[in-house]
């Protein structure tokens, strides 16, 4: 393939330079010829999240585009939704860089980024500017660093509750959905919203608001099992709509890479191939307690539509990649549309929601 052949002179350079390469160049493609050739339509395929219709359950997972500047050439390859950001109260120029690795053995990335992004207030005026064609869904998460000491624990949860309600309340009205991030691994912030009680005290908060509804909450595909039930009971209590399974991972568990290798890119949250176990399992479980009363976004791990259709069984009713992309180049969202649209046809089945929590594992000889 012609895709094979260019990533392999890609990978040669720095990732976040290539990401922001191609993000300059695409200013200048003819978006409408991309979505002809990189679009794949069909009425099986047709969903909606909340009340915005939406032609393709496939969306880019947040991190991609972080400030709304990308969502044209999203559309022109083929997504039928885009989650922006993750976007902070206030501006943040993210880790020192290299913050992007490759592992390519195990078809996977490690980033550090930690969260750059305009801020609010730059967002807002961006997103008022144009009109777009993709429903884009808001990722909001803490601004990084803005928490007093540790010695003062109140204070500092009071000053983290301000800062992502204050996001919510100035992006009311913009976006079809919002993600609120409890877990970026690449900050120097404790991850101050696993805890039961903190996370009892965002949610009352966020209920004497009004924020662009549905809202789901991004999980950590790290989280203990009683931590994630307790998490997600404590969602229902207050009403949150979903959930996005998951954020990347700290593991380093099963990598082919060797372990030198991973020893020195050092920290940072893994996504690609690697993650999908983990990311399923906690699908799996998450679907058990929520069954269809909530919405799953499955992100992590979804290389090829085998992926795509273990997601679909454990609960998920959309699908984000970012990772998948990278490896498998700009026409992977067209054959992942096609393959499920084609695959609703072959079990008789009018829409792909059909099939959501089914028994799929005859899908491997379809």
């Amino acid at each position: 393939m012609i895709y094979s052949l260019i990533k392999k002179i890609l990978f040669q350079f720095d990732p976040e330079g290539v990401h922001n390469a191609l993000k300059t160049i695409s200013h200048v493609l003819p978006k409408n010829l991309l979505h002809t050739f990189c679009s794949y339509s069909h009425p099986t395929l047709l969903t909606s999240i909340g009340e915005t219709p939406l032609v393709s359950p496939i969306g880019m997972a947040a991190g991609f585009d972080k400030n709304a500047d990308s969502a044209d050439l999203l559309w022109a390859l083929g997504f039928g939704f885009c989650e922006i950001g993750t976007v902070t109260r206030l501006p943040c120029t993210g880790n020192p860089r290299p913050r992007i690795f490759r592992l390519p053995l195990d078809r996977s990335l490690i980033n550090r980024m930690g969260l750059p992004n305009v801020g609010v207030d730059e967002l807002i005026k961006r997103l008022h500017k144009k009109t777009f064609h993709l429903p884009l869904g808001i990722n909001i998460a803490k601004t990084p660093d803005t928490a007093l000491p540790a010695s003062n624990k109140a204070h500092e949860l009071n000053e983290a509750v301000e800062d992502i309600v204050a996001s919510l309340n100035m992006l009311h009205g913009l976006g079809s959905y919002t993600v609120i991030n409890l877990s970026c691994p690449n900050t120097n912030d404790p991850r101050i919203f696993e805890t039961e009680q903190n996370l009892e005290v965002l949610l009352n908060s966020i209920g004497h608001i009004s924020p662009i509804r549905p809202i789901l909450l991004k999980l950590s595909p790290d989280l203990e099992i009683d931590a994630l039930r307790k998490t997600v009971d404590l969602a229902i209590k207050h009403d949150i709509d979903g959930f996005v399974i998951g954020n990347t991972t700290n593991s380093r568990d099963s990598l082919t890479t060797p372990a030198e290798t991973v020893a020195r890119i050092g920290r940072g949250g893994m996504s690609g191939a690697a993650l999908k176990m983990k990311a399923d399992t906690q699908l799996e479980e998450v679907f058990e307690i929520v069954g269809r009363e909530k919405i799953l976004i499955a992100s992590g791990g979804i290389m090829s539509f085998r992926d795509l259709l273990d997601k679909l069984s454990r609960g998920a009713s959309l699908f984000e990649i970012y990772t998948g992309l990278v490896y498998e180049g700009p026409m992977f969202v067209k054959r992942l549309n096609r393959a499920l649209a084609e695959y609703c046809e072959k079990v008789g089945v009018k829409n792909y929601l059909e099939l959501v929590g089914q028994d799929l594992r005859h899908a491997l000889s379809c």
